[in-house]
């Protein structure tokens, strides 16, 4: 097998470093996430397998452990591959490789990039932004997912991009269980601006344990690195023969660990975190399991219910500064039909608000109820060519919408076209129960609960909570643009201020003040919903909840920046919220 002397590579440009035994590169195979190659793979492919992941721990080896010059070690490795493809390798990994490219669909190109990522390593030591960390991904991971597709002859552009998100993930939950590792060596994968956000120091990274910070950062990472790895559920289905097979395991390898993660709450440092292969093969069997059978006029619909699904992502991305952080943290299902939520009530919203005659609002406005109330009650949009419509019909096929609190959602808004004043705090509730509250009940058919009598109302607590914090941020921005005073007019009158909400910014101040104070009583009963719902839907929750409450301490610490502009969380502060809700939430709820 490899030996250890050195050589002088063909061409006799480069010494050949101390290499390890060929046999205990394969042996580290035991050692990763996923198993790298089963019994269930031809013995041709399995080969072909290994001689790929004999290559690549070879390269990372070279990369990270090699005692003598990396650099030079990975220029003799490039030119060894280079001999080797010529028909003269001087090691056997390159021997083995070459033979494997020969016999496949498999490229050289892959594998100069892996050598590329670890020449990249030498002279950058830390990432920047998860988009650095991802074109660092591009480098060091994906290019073993197009090896695996090209091996299969199952290699195509669609596929190619799924396993770029899969490999992507799979190296992202590999940094988060080795942070510590990593750092002792000199290097950072975890992005920079995300640690300085969290206020993540040095120190932190080779502490005995996880601090709050660093959990929180881990937290965040890895639900990023879960939205990757779902686009193995797609990969795998469109694959056959042992290919799916050893994909769902790479998949099912990746989920698992993400899982431990979790399952330490998120502490990577004090103990090595390694999935269970209980957990891999729950993972394979769910990862292999044939999609839902579905209506047939579905599989017609596909298409066009894709692009409705991706349509409502993005007015959700771009329109929803807030709610968008929450639902971030749900499964890839559920947040879909979120954003499907979000969308008709943006639509919603956006007809009330407009320019124009009420007259012509109001019909828009009973135009759309009725398509959507027909919508949720057929099954099948309205109108097909309408992506809210398309989405929200396969939304209401999967989840249990309740119909009246759309209807609550329109009668709420339709009050925005022909009431410009609140009289009493009565009356705000009322509204906000319907244009918010109403938002509470339909998230809580999506999320799921184990006591849905019980916690609709609390949902709807919840929803009046966040609706009474928009109230109070934009008082001058419905006040000035859209005629609207939500506030109180009794309030209004007590605190000495005029009923357009107008009038010494001291006295508003203190209505401000005073309101403030009365949305927490409402945040308190809402919260009552949390211990009832799975523990994605409750990071879900409390993410919102936390970036709404936290712009209420802004605005009861200085009313008077209400009057002065906006007041908002930066997005790293929204950030931060959504971190620590599904990290402080990870434990399960309660007993």
């Amino acid at each position: 097998m490899g030996d250890i002397a050195v050589a002088i590579q063909p061409g006799g440009a480069v010494p050949r470093p101390a290499l390890p035994p060929e046999a205990r590169l394969l042996a580290q195979a035991d050692r990763e996430n996923f198993p790298v190659v089963t019994r269930l793979v031809p013995r041709e492919a399995r080969e072909q397998l290994l001689a790929v992941y004999a290559f690549a721990r070879l390269t990372d080896d070279l990369g990270d452990e090699h005692r003598g010059d990396r650099s030079a070690a990975l220029d003799w490795l490039e030119g060894d591959l280079r001999a080797a493809l010529d028909g003269r390798p001087s090691h056997p990994v390159t021997a083995r490789l070459s033979r494997a490219i020969a016999a496949t669909d498999m490229t050289a190109a892959p594998f100069f990039d892996l050598i590329a990522a670890n020449r990249r390593d030498q002279a950058i030591v830390r990432q920047a932004t998860w988009d650095q960390l991802l074109d660092y991904c591009r480098l060091s991971a994906n290019p073993i997912g197009a090896a695996v597709l090209a091996i299969a002859g199952a290699l195509t552009p669609e596929r190619e991009a799924l396993s770029d998100r899969v490999c992507g993930g799979l190296q992202v939950v590999e940094h988060l269980q080795d942070v510590g590792e990593d750092a002792a060596g000199g290097r950072v994968y975890l992005p920079a601006d995300d640690l300085q956000r969290f206020g993540v120091v040095d120190a932190d990274l080779i502490a005995p344990e996880a601090s709050a910070a660093l959990r929180s950062v881990v937290a965040f990472e890895l639900a990023r690195a879960r939205e990757l790895l779902a686009a193995g559920i797609p990969l795998t289905r469109s694959l056959r023969g042992w290919c799916r097979l050893a994909v769902a395991g790479y998949v099912a390898g990746g989920l698992a660990a993400a899982d431990a993660i979790e399952a330490a709450n998120y502490d990577v440092l004090a103990r090595p975190v390694r999935p269970s292969q209980a957990r891999t093969l729950r993972h394979a069997l769910r990862v292999l399991a044939p999609p839902a059978a579905r209506p047939r006029r579905e599989g017609r619909e596909r298409p066009d219910l894709d692009r409705a699904y991706a349509a409502c992502a993005e007015v959700t991305r771009r329109e929803a500064k807030n709610f968008a952080y929450g639902i971030a943290l749900l499964p890839p299902a559920k947040r879909r039909a979120m954003a499907v939520v979000y969308a008709l009530a943006r639509r919603v919203d956006d007809i009330v608000d407009e320019p124009g005659p009420i007259e012509a609002r109001a019909r828009a406005l009973d135009e759309l109820e009725a398509r959507a109330t027909r919508t949720m009650a057929d099954g099948v949009a309205a109108v097909p060519g309408d992506m809210v419509l398309v989405a929200l019909a396969d939304v209401v096929r999967r989840y249990p919408l309740p119909p009246d609190a759309v209807a609550d959602l329109f009668e709420g808004c339709r009050r925005d076209l022909v009431l410009a004043r609140t009289a009493t705090f009565d009356d705000l509730i009322g509204y906000c129960r319907q244009v918010a509250g109403s938002i509470g009940r339909l998230s809580l058919a999506v999320f799921g609960t184990d006591r849905p009598s019980a916690t609709a109302p609390l949902a709807d607590d919840l929803g009046v909570a966040l609706q009474l914090t928009n109230v109070l941020r934009d008082v001058v921005e419905d006040r000035d643009q859209l005629g609207r005073v939500y506030l109180p007019a009794d309030d209004l009158a007590r605190f000495g201020c005029a009923p357009d909400a107008t009038g010494p910014a001291d006295r508003l101040a203190a209505l401000l003040t005073f309101e403030a104070e009365r949305a927490r009583g409402w945040y308190e009963r809402g919260l009552g919903l949390l211990p009832h719902l799975d523990h994605r839907s409750r990071a879900c929750v409390a993410a919102m909840a936390g970036i709404y409450r936290r712009l209420l301490d802004q605005i009861e610490r200085d009313p008077g920046a209400v009057l002065r502009g906006r007041v908002s969380l930066t997005t790293g502060q929204k950030v931060g919220v959504a971190a620590r809700s599904l990290l402080s939430l990870s434990t399960g709820p309660p007993g």
